[in-house]
């Protein structure tokens, strides 16, 4: 439709609609939304130390790796990703190469490999005296052999009895390995894996251990190797991509002492909100709660959502689909406005939340077969088309909240393809989060998979990391992994869960409700310190935390700190055996966890240079 007279025919039906339908559903009360305004500090960037001397004070590990391996492959991507976010310098070298590298000229070096036996082979000698000598040294994956390799390195590893291999269904963690995690015990499917059936010596710390029939065997567990360290993961499970917080808490906890920035924000992504969902039909609502659908939304679903924000401290950002229509035709484009959709949007920004983008319709922004066949998406036919859909959606969002800036965009169904991605940029001009999922293991397609990070054309990346209104373990493992790395909570669920055969199990609202509740109240035990933030929010502490460097020492039972690119306030993850005590103004230190805080602590950091003190140290 012409850009014009879509205008005129918003104004005048719109006006006609909104009165008649607020005035039947709302008692007459009309919720006039606000604008949506980023609070960024002004603080111009303070630098303390040389980029020389900043770089000197990186730890450093070398990584052994087995490119004929997939689980290598995959580990090594993980550990890619967890290196570079705790500002670990790492040279990722293939196995067969080892003998060109001095592992002394390293921190810290890991075995990221199963094939023991033909890739470490005769040199295991001088692995076992790297860490005897001083050195730690972490191994990342079980050996497919538990041969003579393993019986050269067991000797540092701190095992004095070993069996054969075992098939465990779950874990429980029984310290602090990852933020939060002591005690969680995890069981299925999910968590099925190998392990080899090994006792360890009393002196070694036991971080968690594997669930195997009625046995528990050590599944990671830390031994002094003479003046080194190793730390071992008696599994291959760090391959999979929910577990990037186990293999950040194995590296941490091999190192003793570890800090680094952290996002420090919990949200909570509702997509398609608003939208056209209100308008469906449901015998179950009618039946169970008197009220069509519309209703049910408005009476019941978001005042319990807006309950749970405010009772667990979440913030919100509703992503806003304009029609449900598959039109991929900008010629064809049609919009009727719905006073519903005006309604949730402006309760939305009336409750100080956020308003982003979903889409013009739910077809996501790929060409032809780069969604799998059973979703029965439409293709778009080119970038041009796409930017078109996404423009029509920031004219109709225009109309209906004047003063909203689109900064944040969600995919369809989590699709997004390059020129997806460049249509979205072209057509949103205050776009600055775009927000995938963290992993598509599992999954068909051109599916937006992202890290926390910052792009080269400056947009923030901020993947979900969760999604459902159901709880499952699952879920909580991964929640509290990925978050317990970034420090942070990215959650995304729908409306119409209840109304969706699988999303919503066939439950009833309450016990849906009291479910996502029991999620929320989960991540506030284990990661207490999240701050709540809306999309656009979150992005902007994601983006200060990655533009934070930290140099530090630890002496004398004191943690000294320097900041580049510090501007007012910052926060930092914080990894000892020693309890830490603020004991000046330069910084704030707590446990992450009110529940499990026995080795991780958040350091809100209040000037560039800080420093605090470290109880039983000296």
């Amino acid at each position: 439709m012409n850009g014009y007279y879509r205008k005129i025919y918003l104004y005048i039906a719109g006006a006609i609609a909104l009165a008649v339908l607020l005035v039947a559903i709302n008692g007459g009360l009309f919720i006039r939304g606000g604008g949506q305004e980023v609070a960024v500090d002004s603080a111009e960037p303070v630098d303390t130390v040389s980029a020389e001397e900043m770089e000197r004070s990186r730890t450093t590990a070398l990584v052994l790796c087995d490119p004929a391996s997939e689980e290598s492959v995959k580990l090594q991507g993980n550990l890619e990703r967890v290196l570079d976010w705790l500002g670990i310098d790492a040279r990722f070298l293939d196995a067969g190469r080892k003998e060109t590298v001095s592992y002394t000229d390293y921190d810290l070096v890991m075995v990221a490999f199963s094939d023991w036996e033909g890739l470490i082979g005769e040199d295991a000698p001088r692995l076992l005296r790297y860490a005897t000598d001083g050195g730690r040294l972490l191994l990342g994956m079980l050996p497919d052999d538990s041969g003579g390799v393993y019986q050269t390195l067991s000797q540092g590893m701190g095992v004095t009895e070993q069996g054969g291999y075992l098939n465990s269904e779950g874990l429980r963690f029984t310290g602090e390995l990852t933020p939060g995690a002591t005690s969680q015990e995890f069981r299925g499917e999910e968590f099925s894996d190998a392990v080899l059936g090994v006792q360890v010596d009393d002196g070694c710390v036991v971080y968690a251990v594997a669930l195997a029939g009625e046995r528990e065997v050590p599944l990671v567990w830390r031994s002094d190797a003479g003046e080194g360290t190793v730390l071992t993961f008696n599994g291959t499970a760090l391959a999979g991509d929910g577990w990037t917080g186990v293999a950040a808490g194995c590296v941490t906890a091999l190192l003793g002492e570890h800090l680094y920035p952290v996002i420090n924000t919990k949200t909570v992504f509702i997509d398609d909100f608003p939208s056209p969902s209100y308008k469906a039909q449901s015998d179950m609502i009618e039946e169970e709660y008197h009220r069509t659908v519309l209703e049910f939304y408005r009476d019941i679903w978001w005042p319990d959502m807006q309950s749970a924000a405010r009772r667990y401290g979440y913030g919100y950002v509703g992503l806003f689909m304009a029609t449900y229509d598959d039109v991929v035709d900008p010629e064809e484009f049609s919009y009727s406005p719905d006073p519903a959709e005006q309604y949730f949007g402006n309760s939305l920004l009336a409750n100080g939340l956020e308003i982003g983008a979903h889409g013009y319709n739910h077809q996501p922004l790929v060409l032809a077969g780069e969604t799998p066949d059973y979703l029965d998406y439409n293709a778009w036919s080119g970038e041009t088309s796409m930017e078109a859909s996404v423009a029509e959606l920031r004219e109709i969002s225009a109309e209906l909240f004047p003063d909203v800036r689109l900064y944040t965009y969600v995919p369809p169904s989590n699709y997004m393809d390059d020129e997806g991605r460049a249509a979205v940029k072209e057509a949103l001009p205050d776009l600055q989060v775009l927000s995938g999922v963290y992993t598509d293991q599992g999954v068909e397609g051109s599916v937006y998979v992202q890290d926390f990070e910052v792009a080269d054309d400056g947009i923030v990346e901020f993947p979900r990391i969760t999604s459902g209104t159901t709880d499952d373990a699952y879920d909580r493992f991964v929640g509290l992994n990925v978050g317990g790395l970034y420090g942070v909570y990215s959650h995304f669920i729908h409306p119409d869960d209840i109304l969706d055969p699988e999303r919503g199990a066939g439950l009833s609202w309450e016990e849906l409700y009291r479910q996502y509740c029991e999620r929320l109240q989960f991540m506030n035990d284990c990661l207490s310190s999240l701050q709540p933030a809306t999309a656009v929010q979150a992005a902007e502490a994601l983006r200060a935390a990655v533009e934070l460097d930290v140099a530090y020492t630890v002496e004398n039972g004191r943690v000294e700190g320097s900041c580049n690119g510090f501007t007012g306030q910052a926060w930092c993850y914080f990894r000892s055996d020693s309890r830490p005590v603020a004991d000046n103004d330069t910084c704030r230190v707590e446990p992450v966890s009110d529940v499990a805080g026995e080795s991780w602590y958040v350091v809100e950091i209040l000037e560039p240079t800080f420093s605090f003190a470290l109880e039983g140290q000296s």
